[in-house]
């Protein structure tokens, strides 16, 4: 196999921000609305800086000592994309999606700004506005020109997601993807196996298994840069066919190990365990507290707004 930047992530245990993060998955989600609306022309009709100044506003109130009040647009516009994509998934699952976008940016040697608001070219209708990536025709359509989705407010598990991979914390869990879709949607790609080989031929190969990340909803892609033809292509070729003729779904057991029991810590050193969230929203009454606090348990997902452009 090519070599990576870092050793693979491991699956026989769980990452080690984890026991931090998966709790907060369970339950009633707390989102950070921004108010703003998807308008006919397929963008959301605010400015991304308006919302990212709403957003810090109110996570000052909603998670207290978690952000400071410094919440980068970088940030925001990550968690807005992470949400669309995958938002009610593991805690795995979108970090290694949320890393997508960031080796994405790194592979066109740009921002995670121009991938996610600026990839259309200035003088575009939908340029530098948040919004879907599909057209109201379906997943076969994607008439905005957009990279991804960054359609939903995210909630505040999910900005705080975005945060520990802008960051750095996140240690390239997702073994440096770079692009994500949903292979399994026979809709959008009726010949996976096909669809493999093809981008097996631009370098392109899946970078899984990763723990608590369902391929058969997230199906991650690294661009190695090696040919099908080679020893190491045709055995990254062959890992990813047999994911997708394989039915039966990965078994990530709530039992499985955490791989360090070291809390992560967020930028400045702020350590995130023990720290709790103001579980409401603006407008609404009655906010209650949710701990951040160990444990093994993963939800098993419903995921949101799969992106399965290609």
């Amino acid at each position: 196999m090519p070599t990576q930047d870092t050793p693979p992530t491991p699956t026989t245990c769980y990452p080690s921000w984890h026991k931090t993060y998966a709790p907060l998955a369970q339950g009633t989600q707390v989102i950070v609305f921004s108010g703003c609306k998807l308008n006919a022309e397929g963008n959301i009709g605010c400015s991304p800086e308006s919302m990212r100044a709403n957003a810090a506003q109110q996570l000052k109130r909603l998670a207290p000592g978690l952000f400071s009040g410094k919440l980068s647009l970088e940030t925001y516009t990550l968690a807005r994309y992470m949400q669309s994509e995958v938002g009610s998934g593991t805690v795995e699952t979108r970090v290694a999606v949320g890393e997508a976008a960031v080796n994405q940016a790194k592979l066109r040697g740009k921002s995670i700004l121009h991938v996610l608001l600026y990839n259309q070219g200035a003088g575009h209708p939908n340029y530098g506005f948040y919004g879907p990536i599909h057209g109201p025709e379906g997943v076969t359509t994607a008439p905005y020109r957009r990279w991804a989705s960054t359609r939903l407010d995210p909630t505040v598990l999910t900005l705080l997601l975005a945060q520990l991979i802008t960051s750095g914390q996140s240690r390239n869990f997702a073994n440096g993807a770079d692009d994500q879709s949903d292979m399994f949607n026979r809709t959008a790609y009726p010949n996976p196996v096909g669809t493999l080989q093809t981008f097996a031929k631009r370098g392109s190969y899946w970078v899984g298994p990763l723990p608590g990340v369902n391929h058969q909803h997230t199906f991650l892609f690294r661009k190695y840069g090696v040919a099908p033809t080679t020893p190491q292509g045709a055995a990254l070729l062959a890992r990813g066919i047999a994911a997708v003729s394989n039915p039966t779904p990965p078994s990530w057991p709530a039992t499985m190990p955490v791989c360090s029991t070291e809390g992560p810590k967020g930028p400045g050193g702020t350590n995130y365990r023990g720290l709790k969230i103001v579980a409401g929203v603006a407008g609404v009454a009655g906010a209650s507290w949710l701990a951040l606090v160990a444990a093994k348990h993963l939800a098993t997902p419903t995921m949101l707004g799969r992106r399965s452009r290609r």
